[in-house]
């Protein structure tokens, strides 16, 4: 398995627990360049597991190295020396432990691993988390390796599978739809009927594209118009969650709660009664947020992007309530309110969205994705 780092988010967090999964069951090798300057909770997650690195790849290291690279491509374009450092690397794994398959996780790893192994015959899958969504104009001639070389392609939603069809794909390309699993780190509890403060959690990375300001926002609306008491809390970190947190009064903090990164949400999805994510996300895929909440039995508020309408769709009807969206993407504040107000106010409600949660939680059982991910990995060496 590749990825180039492994900073907290969620297509990281899908690797790890892939690979946790994938461990017990076969011979399995992860190289993860920038190992060193990944995430302290994400390396937490991978111990036992071989991983293979750059030594001089830390965080200062490899900014150096890539100042260095670019340079060196400006006056030389057909030298890219990370693209030689990756492919000795992965040569000598290759030689060392003739792996029957590659799984590859994010544009940079596969393709490092389709060029280092152009000639070679060792399939290659890979996992796509809405990454694709980012490719520019300027990218098209580096991912021709990926698109000429590649043997499967994994894509968590059907809604990431329909966006993939745009891109000039190989013939022999393989595709399928596998939804994430999820790995339960806290069990399931019971939750009042009627709580005594109703909890609205927001779980992200703090990049303002998650909803964050949109979402506080409509909190604050909220409060206005409504009696019942509730609090808000934040987990999550990054610049967004900063801003916000500088420009609480000390009212604010009365009702709201920013709980910064944390390696396991679910402590703190446990005790939500609503989860939120209005998120405007360009390449927005299967967010871990969700999957989590609805583990919980937690109802969601959500943009419906990506492949959410799909996360929250069930026999029984949808496990939340979807917000509009104004014309950039972004989600209305007032529908958010509405949304909100609802379910704090409506416990029948709540109660018929927390059983529909339920249902969506089981599309995301992590041995159902273990199974499916070994039988595209045994398709794609047959087929090559």
């Amino acid at each position: 398995m590749a990825i180039h780092c492994l900073p907290a988010g969620g297509a990281e967090k899908f690797f790890t627990t892939l690979a946790r999964a994938l461990a017990p069951r076969h011979e399995l090798r992860c190289y993860i360049p920038c190992l060193q300057g990944m995430d302290a909770g994400m390396k937490q997650r991978l111990v036992g597991i071989p991983v293979l690195s750059v030594p001089f790849f830390t965080d200062f290291g490899y900014k150096v190295f890539y100042k260095l690279r670019q340079m060196t491509i400006a006056r030389f374009p057909a030298i890219d020396i990370e693209a030689r450092v990756h492919a000795s690397m992965l040569r000598r794994l290759r030689e060392r432990w003739s792996f029957d398959a590659v799984n590859t996780h994010l544009f940079s790893a596969t393709r490092f691993c389709c060029e280092t192994f152009a000639q070679d015959a060792v399939p290659i899958i890979e996992s796509d988390h809405g990454h694709y969504s980012f490719l520019e104009a300027k990218d098209m001639l580096m991912a021709r390796s990926i698109f000429d070389r590649l043997n499967a392609l994994v894509c968590p939603s059907r809604a990431n599978l329909e966006f993939s069809r745009r891109f000039p794909w190989n013939d022999r390309l393989q595709r399928c739809v596998i939804p994430y699993g999820h790995e339960l780190q806290v069990p399931p509890h019971d939750r009042p009927a009627q709580p005594d403060v109703v909890t609205l959690g927001l779980v992200a990375r703090g990049v303002m594209w998650k909803g964050w300001k949109e979402a506080l926002a409509a909190a604050r609306l909220v409060r206005e118009r409504v009696e019942r008491p509730f609090r808000m809390v934040f987990v999550g970190a990054g610049p967004c969650v900063d801003e916000i947190a500088t420009s609480l009064t000390d009212e604010d903090r009365r009702w709201i709660e920013i709980a910064g990164h944390q390696d396991v949400p679910e402590k703190w999805i446990a005790d939500f009664d609503i989860g939120l994510l209005p998120t405007y996300l360009p390449g927005e895929s299967l967010p871990n947020s969700i999957i989590e909440y609805l583990a919980q039995g937690v109802p969601v508020i959500a943009t419906p992007v990506g492949g959410i309408p799909e996360m929250l769709a069930t026999p029984l009807g949808t496990a939340g309530i979807f917000v509009e969206q104004e014309s950039d993407g972004r989600a209305g504040v007032s529908s958010l309110a509405e949304a909100m107000t609802a379910l704090i106010t409506q416990d029948d409600l709540r109660a018929e969205l927390s059983a529909r949660a339920q249902v969506a939680a089981r599309r995301y059982d992590l041995d159902s994705c273990v199974h499916a991910y070994e039988r595209v990995m045994t398709d794609a060496a047959r087929l090559n």
